[in-house]
């Protein structure tokens, strides 16, 4: 049983103060570089992250910066289910998370005395500065905070070296599986392993836990570190929910290993540095870089083991143009390639009035989250196509392909358009659930009648875009027609219901076709404007 006296209750009380402020400081670290960079960080990461080696180096940088590799690691599965960054690009990003936490524990090493209040007055002073100095500042301001939270926590736990009570109760610890599951759920808890390795590496400064201990601490917030990302994957994608586990079993894995030649290890860097300290700081860093390495280098096998363990036949959805990569090409060629791009969000709007309709039969957050990526997809590819067609202005274009590409702008903003309209159209069928409307006032069957029939006319744009010619402008015209009838048809049996049946309530029902008859007033936009 513990001896608690008057004075370590109060040591006690510092320490749990001095981390309170650490916490605080890593948290309002992270928050500042993440509010500096939101979506330039975004898209660093989804262009970098195509070269494997690049991709380490900014999930490695991020997570130094950050100061949480669960942070880093949380961003890179949800870009992923964005359709940001691919399940395989974002492999690298979370090798690299786990190099950038060992930046914590080499700055327990350091003696902050100095230091930390240089930064914390330089930050200060820097916000009564110009606009662009003040940005910098508070991260300036709170890099010294960590440091000076580390050293009050250092002292704070010096004394505590000479108490048997609490020396014994870290003995506790000598079994090393003990010692790495606690470590593991201390950081799981806290949802970061820089903090886990830092209190580890100061612990170790003042003699509380041997290398024994300090090593299995270390390999377990690895694992712990992961958790978070794990966690947050659960109710994502399908190639999000496969990026949570790849970084679960990459730690799990790698420390796993380690653990079976612990002794071995401890040997090691007991032979090239001394003290506990230094050995449990460069052993985090050491076997980040080792199993980062190893994982590179089995990069596909690991990729086809995540993927065995998770199947499924989802597609992933990115977040690229298909065909506008080249902008050096010939202005016809590129014009053909913005039309095919074209084609590329028909048939994305396609997948989104598929999806929707399936909303009346299973409203499940998964397709929800389908029909929002797309959706998104959409107003990204009408960016990208209207970009190329700025681009392709500044050439000097024939009669011909100066008219081309002006209707191809607005062809493109109409598209997108008709995906609003799909998500519009999914909205209705979530709104009839959450008010419990009676399946009979839906009319679903006349519904998907009309939806078949306006998926059908949709798809006639594809030729269409290609290769305009009357015959098919006149088809087009034909079904426009025929959808525009049938329509009208439901909505005078809808208008006769409604006088006849007292507890009939057709609002889903008129709010559907409304969205579809108004989709089909946006087809008929673009057919007029390849009529001109």
């Amino acid at each position: 049983m513990l001896n608690i006296e008057p004075e370590y209750l109060q040591i006690f009380l510092v320490i749990v103060s001095a981390l309170i402020l650490f916490l605080y400081a890593i948290e309002n670290l992270s928050h500042e570089f993440q509010t500096l960079a939101s979506d330039k960080f975004r898209d660093l990461i989804a262009k970098v992250s195509r070269n494997r080696f690049l991709g380490i180096l900014v999930g490695a940088v991020s997570t130094a910066v950050i100061q949480s590799s669960s942070a880093v690691s949380v961003i890179a599965v949800i870009l992923v289910n964005t359709g940001v960054l691919s399940f395989r690009n974002s492999l690298g990003v979370i090798f690299g998370t786990n190099i950038g936490t060992t930046i914590t524990a080499q700055l327990a090493l350091v003696s902050s005395t100095a230091l930390a209040p240089i930064l914390i007055i330089l930050g200060t002073l820097l916000k009564f500065a110009g606009k662009n100095f003040k940005l910098v500042g508070k991260p300036i301001f709170f890099l010294g905070f960590i440091l000076f939270t580390l050293n009050l926590l250092s002292s704070a736990i010096a004394p505590l070296s000479e108490n048997r009570d609490i020396v014994e109760l870290f003995a506790t610890l000598s079994n090393p599986l003990i010692a790495y599951s606690v470590s593991a759920l201390f950081t799981a808890i806290i949802h970061s392993s820089s903090v886990t390795s830092g209190i580890i590496v100061i612990l170790a400064l003042q003699g509380i836990i041997p290398i024994e201990v300090a090593i299995p601490m270390i390999l377990g917030a690895n694992v712990g570190s992961s958790i978070t990302s794990f966690v947050a994957s659960s109710r994502l994608s399908l190639h999000s929910r496969r990026a949570g586990i790849a970084n679960v079993l990459f730690n799990l894995i790698g420390t796993s290993i380690f653990m079976i030649f612990l002794p071995f290890y401890i040997s090691f860097l007991e032979s090239i540095t001394d003290g506990v300290a230094k050995q449990a700081a460069l052993a985090h860093l050491l076997f980040n870089l080792f199993n980062t390495g190893v994982f590179l280098l089995l990069l596909d096998p690991f990729e086809k083991l995540i993927i065995r363990l998770i199947p499924g036949d989802e597609e992933e959805v990115l977040f690229k143009p298909k065909y506008l990569n080249g902008d050096h090409d010939q202005p016809k060629t590129q014009i053909q390639n913005i039309k095919r791009e074209l084609i590329y969000s028909i048939e994305n709007t396609l997948k989104i009035y598929e999806e929707a309709i399936g909303i009346y039969y299973h409203p499940d957050q998964k397709s929800l989250m389908k029909i929002q990526k797309l959706e998104t997809l959409n107003d990204y590819l009408d960016d990208q196509i209207t970009n190329a067609i700025v681009k392709l202005a500044k050439n000097k274009l024939s009669i011909v392909d100066a008219h081309s590409s002006v209707l191809l702008v607005k062809i493109s903003n109409t598209i997108e358009q008709i995906g609003d309209l799909g998500q519009d159209f999914s909205d209705i069928f979530i709104r009839m659930h959450e008010l419990g409307f009676d399946s009979k006032d839906v009319c679903i069957d006349q519904i998907s009648t009309l939806h078949s029939k306006y998926l059908e006319l949709l798809r006639e744009l594809i030729p269409l875009i290609l290769e305009p010619s009357e015959e098919k402008i006149l088809g087009i015209k034909e079904k426009e027609l025929e959808l525009t009838a049938n329509t009208k048809e439901h909505f005078d049996i809808h208008v006769k219901k409604l006088q006849e049946e007292e507890d009939y309530n057709g609002n889903i029902f008129v709010d559907s076709i409304s969205i579809l008859e108004l989709a089909t007033s946006k087809v008929r936009e673009i057919r007029k404007l390849m009529e001109v």
